[in-house]
Order: C-alpha cells, then sequence, then structure tokens
C-alpha cells in the first residue's frame, strides 16, 4: 500500500510538472530559432506596506478581474471580516490597525472567473 502511494504521488507530481511546462514554456521562433518565453503579467497583485502597521495596500494591475473580493485569514486560519476601500484604479486599502501582530493571509478572489490566490504579510 505504501509503494502504490509513493508511485501516485510521484506520478501526479510529474503530470503537473508537465503540464507547467507545456502550459508556459518557451516559444520558439522557426524564423532565427529564437528562444522567447512568454510571461503573462495578467492580475499583477502588490501588497505593500509589508510589514504593515495601520493600513494595507493592494494594487492590482493588468486586471482582468470582474467583481474582486477579499478575505483576511490569520495564521492559523481564523476567517476575519475585512471591508477594503477603493482608492483608485485597481488600488484598495484595508485597515487593520486593530488586529494583533503577527502573519495574516489575504485572499483575492474572484468567483465568476475562478481566480483565487493568497498573499502573506506581517502586521506589526
Amino acid at each position: 500500500m505504501h509503494n502504490k502511494l509513493i508511485i501516485i504521488s510521484f506520478s501526479l507530481l510529474f503530470s503537473l510538472a508537465t503540464y507547467a511546462q507545456e502550459a508556459s514554456g518557451p516559444v520558439i521562433s522557426a524564423e532565427n530559432n529564437l528562444v522567447v518565453e512568454s510571461l503573462d503579467a495578467t492580475n499583477k497583485i502588490e501588497l505593500y506596506p509589508n510589514p504593515a502597521v495601520d493600513y494595507l495596500i493592494v494594487s492590482i494591475k493588468n486586471s482582468t478581474l470582474q467583481n474582486t473580493e477579499f478575505e483576511l485569514h490569520s495564521i492559523i486560519g481564523n476567517e476575519i471580516k475585512v471591508k477594503p476601500e477603493e482608492i483608485g484604479a485597481g488600488k484598495y486599502r484595508i485597515s487593520i490597525k486593530d488586529y494583533a501582530t503577527g502573519y495574516y493571509f489575504l485572499v483575492v478572489k474572484d468567483e465568476f472567473l475562478r481566480f483565487k490566490q493568497a498573499y502573506k504579510f506581517l502586521k506589526k
């Protein structure tokens, strides 16, 4: 049973690595054998300042997100309600001044596009 689990884990890992390589592999030009890496800069999300004291700024550039939502989680997984304030095109400010010092995860998601990414930051 243990050997089967190892084999299944290895094959799954190999499949994911192969898929990732095929999905974002280099593009080769036939004219001059030039290798060009395809970099997807869609939905570039930045959190700053990190560490943060009173507010956390979330900047989303080249966004395809239609209904952006935020979830804040403590390091142990407790969800904390947040009300982001939109301060510009693709910029949000989240008040964290009342939270305890420690690490948190901010989840940026869009249910319609099935987009969900978590970012770790330190609250001082």
